[in-house]
C-alpha cells in the first residue's frame, strides 16, 4: 500500500464517509447524497507517481440522440472551471467529472484530498439539473434547444452553502 493510498483511506475515515475499497487497484469508491442527486465517486491512487484521480459520475445516462447537446453543455461548463473537467464516455453515454492532483513525495495533505472529493461531488451535483433538462427534451425539439440559454437558468442551481 502506498503512503498516498493510506492517506486517502485515513481522509475518508476522518471525514466519516462510507466507502468501499478496491484494494488491488488502490481505489476507493463511495456514494454521496448531494442537493440534486446521489453522486457515485471513484478515487484512484497511482502510488509510484503520487497521483490521485477523483472521478464522480452522473446517475443519468445520455441517449445517443442527445449527446451533441450534452457535449456542448460539458464544453461550455469546462470553459468556466478552474479545477477538473467534465467528460462524456461517448459509446455508453456516461457523464463524468474528473479532477487529479500530483502530490510531492511524502506530502499527502488530507485537506487537499477532501477538497478534491468535495469538488467532484459538488460539480456533478451542480451539472445534474442542466443535464436532466437536456435529456428530458423530446428528440424532435433538440434543434430548438439553446444550451447557452439553458445554462443561464439560476433556478437549476443548488442554493449557496450559507443559505441551506
Amino acid at each position: 500500500m502506498s503512503a498516498l493510498y493510506a492517506t486517502v483511506l485515513t481522509t475518508f475515515k476522518e471525514m466519516g464517509w462510507l466507502y468501499r475499497e478496491v484494494a488491488e487497484h488502490s481505489v476507493v469508491e463511495a456514494d454521496f447524497e448531494a442537493h440534486h442527486t446521489k453522486v457515485p465517486l471513484h478515487a484512484q491512487v497511482f502510488g509510484d507517481t503520487h497521483i490521485l484521480s477523483v472521478v464522480s459520475t452522473s446517475t443519468l445516462q445520455v441517449p445517443a440522440s442527445h449527446r451533441l447537446q450534452v457535449c456542448e453543455l460539458l464544453m461550455r461548463t469546462n470553459k468556466e472551471l478552474n479545477l477538473g473537467n467534465f467528460e462524456l464516455e461517448w459509446d455508453g453515454g456516461q457523464v463524468m467529472f474528473r479532477v487529479t492532483n500530483v502530490f510531492p513525495p511524502n506530502r499527502h495533505d488530507s485537506r487537499i484530498i477532501a477538497s478534491l472529493v468535495h469538488s467532484a461531488v459538488a460539480e456533478m451535483d451542480r451539472l445534474t439539473p442542466f443535464l436532466g433538462e437536456i435529456i428530458r427534451t423530446p428528440k424532435g425539439e433538440l434543434l430548438l434547444l439553446k444550451v447557452s440559454d439553458l445554462m443561464q437558468r439560476e433556478d437549476l442551481l443548488p442554493p449557496a452553502p450559507d443559505e441551506e
